[in-house]
């Protein structure tokens, strides 16, 4: 998923074209349109850089004419891929990947492909405490993350992508200990127009379902690009905590049963921990 970045684009394809498994993938590039005219000329040059996209099994570039915005766009895009494909992995023009991200990503999704308690993989991952003798490449917890992930068609089909306020009214709690303590915030604004958020409502479907997310150990997505200041959801200052594997692994070890280690959870729920995002507003008030 592209927009107006042509370098942080350029960065990405040229990650993923470096990745295991690249030259078997097919990769299909959708490109947002413009918001106005001072984005025509960047928009122009991402689909430019999109069409030089090389080392794959075959590339497919469209783009709208019209700006959708991030989250119509990556609800339209994954429905297109899934048409015709049982599972589908996305990244956006910010992220840059592991050599390793194809390999963990394609083997996760065989292996859970009959296992529904596993609703998304996930690529990248917080700095979380990891239990010693812990042996698994992988842990399981809630929340999928946005910043490069995977799915399957029965589990993306199973979102509802128009939760009622008085669905949310009577989970919110819940919803919060599960996910954190922005979660219902982040919906309540989407219900109410403040954001066009496509990951917490997948989120909130995971919820309802007790669903659970495959995370590996370390993360196989750097999303710093994405923290330049140019990016149209993210801020400089990050909150997240996170170290990059660049060369990952040619085999990955999974755990061997679907299940949420406490240790591991509460290490990871900590990110979202009301204290952490206060900390976060300040630290944007000096970071912008």
């Amino acid at each position: 998923m592209a927009f107006n970045r042509p370098d942080a684009l350029r960065r990405s394809l040229t990650a993923l074209a470096a990745a295991d498994l690249a030259s078997d993938t097919d990769l299909f590039i959708r490109i947002d349109g413009p918001r106005n005219e001072a984005d025509a000329e960047k928009v122009a040059a991402v689909r430019e850089v999109a069409k030089s996209a090389r080392g794959f099994r075959s590339v497919d570039v469209c783009w709208s004419d019209k700006n959708q915005g991030l989250g119509p766009s990556i609800i339209q895009g994954v429905e297109r891929i899934l048409d015709f494909s049982e599972t589908v992995i996305v990244l956006e023009d910010d992220l840059v990947v592991s050599k390793g991200f194809l390999r963990y990503m394609n083997d996760a999704l065989r292996l859970y492909a009959d296992d529904k308690r596993v609703f998304s993989v996930c690529g990248y991952t917080n700095r979380v405490d990891i239990p010693e003798g812990y042996t698994a490449d992988a842990y399981f917890a809630p929340r999928s993350s946005s910043w490069g992930w995977a799915t399957w068609r029965d589990r993306w089909q199973s979102v509802d992508w128009n939760p009622s306020p008085a669905s949310l009214q009577k989970n919110a709690l819940a919803f919060n200990r599960w996910g954190g303590s922005d979660c219902a915030k982040m919906l309540r604004d989407w219900i109410e127009g403040r954001n066009r958020s496509w990951a917490i409502r997948f989120c909130y479907s995971q919820f309802l379902q007790g669903k659970t997310a495959l995370f590996p150990v370390r993360s196989l997505v750097d999303p710093s690009a994405g923290f330049e200041g140019d990016g149209t959801n993210c801020r400089r200052y990050n909150r997240f905590k996170f170290d990059f594997d660049p060369e990952g692994k040619s085999v990955y070890r999974f755990p061997e049963k679907v299940e949420e280690i406490p240790s591991i959870l509460r290490s990871a729920l900590r990110y979202h921990s009301l204290g952490r995002r206060l900390w976060s507003r300040l630290m944007y008030v000096f970071y912008g």
